[in-house]
């Protein structure tokens, strides 16, 4: 222990693990959501060791220079041989500077489509959401994504902006109806978006300050064309939560049968 070097060593991995510690509970004792906690537990654990990585590196720079040769022999050796690692690391690097997605986030990666529990330098941890399904609800499955995926495949994140999908929903009608079904299904769809207009307007007012893109109406709308024989297709668009979307379908698909079954009333 003469070499200063090993005792500043021992009090920069102590201040870390202090912090570390002290910082672990300030997160738990504030008034955050699961997902929130979550994520600045990982911001709070990649922020200690990068500086625990930069203060080792500064110390021992000297040591590391001479050691250059062979760090750069087993780096090669590395990426020959644990290939599928270092791509896994270089995904996670990529996620971590383009912000592609956080916990909590619903995601697409290439085929794989869930809610993000969590991720890693090697891995994403994924609650399946059915990617061929259109009612947007989990399955309960967890999957285990590995980063490499993140550099080779399209990543769409469904509520990174905005927590809403503005989905269409067709119904079929006689024509001598699709004037009155239209009216219900507007009626049916301003109830079913009022409890979120103003978080929805919001969210898009952020959206434009934030990107140049032109905001997207809000007022559900109908639209109309012809179907075979005597029907219309009306196709009702409107925005609903992500994460409701059956919810939505099946509010709709009740207010559209009840009026049904009036007007075939005698």
């Amino acid at each position: 222990m003469d070499d200063p070097r090993l005792i500043a060593t021992a009090a920069i991995a102590g201040a870390v693990f202090v912090v570390g510690l002290l910082g672990r509970r300030l997160v738990g004792r504030l008034d955050l959501s699961t997902e929130q906690r979550q994520r600045t537990r990982n911001m709070l654990r990649y922020g200690l060791v990068l500086a625990l990585v930069v203060g080792l590196v500064t110390l021992w720079a000297d040591v590391l220079s001479q050691a250059a040769f062979v760090a750069s022999g087993f780096a090669v050796a590395l990426v020959l041989f644990h290939k599928d690692l270092t791509l896994n690391v270089l995904g996670w690097w990529q996620k971590t500077i383009s912000g592609a997605y956080r916990i909590g986030d619903r995601v697409r990666i290439g085929t794989i489509r869930g809610d993000v529990l969590d991720y890693g330098v090697l891995s994403t941890t994924l609650m399946e959401v059915d990617p061929d399904a259109t009612h947007g609800m989990r399955t309960g499955n967890v999957v285990t994504v590995p980063n490499m995926k993140l550099l080779t495949e399209p990543v769409v994140n469904e509520t990174l902006s905005l927590a809403y999908e503005w989905k269409e929903f067709q119904f079929t009608v006689p024509t001598a109806e699709w004037k009155a079904a239209e009216q219900v299904l507007l009626d049916a769809a301003e109830a079913q978006l009022a409890p979120h207009r103003e978080a929805v307007e919001a969210e898009l007012g952020r959206m434009a300050e934030q990107y140049a893109f032109h905001p997207i109406a809000t007022t559900p709308r109908v639209f109309v064309e012809a179907g075979q024989g005597e029907d219309v297709i009306l196709t009702l668009r409107l925005p609903t939560p992500a994460r409701a979307l059956r919810v939505t379908h099946d509010a709709l698909n009740r207010a559209f049968l009840h009026w049904q079954q009036g007007s075939t009333k005698p």
